[in-house]
């Protein structure tokens, strides 16, 4: 679990599910080019409510490569997430309507609650993401709050069972 500190809201996340796939909801990956997905439950400092996380400015999936692929590709980013969805309970995802969820832009995410949100960040075809991790974003320098990704499956392998 990484556990983010910086920032006035600290947090935890837990990957639940990490993929790549050819496109994200509603943008499709340009050529050269594929997603890295990944399910997150993120939970707040206990007995505290926090602002939802804007995947953008909080997390960022290190690789091999990343400098070199954000060289070559400006569309590359090697210090934050690309977007990522609201935020949803377990009640929400249960629910066959799904529910709105948590605004992941100006929303607040109660005290003693999980939540899931989906993120994801470009990254070249053949990235090799064998030692990829999810770290705490940092805009400049090398992130050092991280915690490995796993496995990540191709578009279209069977998901693990949420956790």
């Amino acid at each position: 679990m990484l556990s983010v500190k910086k920032g006035p809201y600290p947090h935890s996340v837990q990957i639940v599910d990490a993929q790549l796939s050819p496109d994200a909801p509603q943008s499709p990956a340009p050529r050269g080019l594929t997603y890295i997905q990944l399910v997150l439950k993120v939970t707040s400092t206990p007995g505290r409510p926090l602002k939802a996380p804007h995947p953008q400015a909080y997390w960022v999936v290190r690789y091999d490569g990343c400098k070199a692929a954000q060289d070559a590709n400006s569309q590359v980013s090697c210090g934050g997430m690309d977007n990522g969805t609201n935020y949803f309970t377990e009640e929400d995802m249960r629910s066959p309507e799904y529910g709105t969820g948590v605004s992941k832009q100006f929303g607040d995410l109660a005290a003693d609650t999980p939540y899931w949100t989906r993120a994801w960040q470009l990254v070249p075809e053949k990235a090799d993401l064998s030692r990829a991790q999810l770290c705490e974003g940092v805009r400049t320098g090398a992130p050092d709050n991280c915690i490995p990704l796993g496995t990540v499956r191709q578009d279209g392998e069977q998901s693990p069972a949420a956790g």
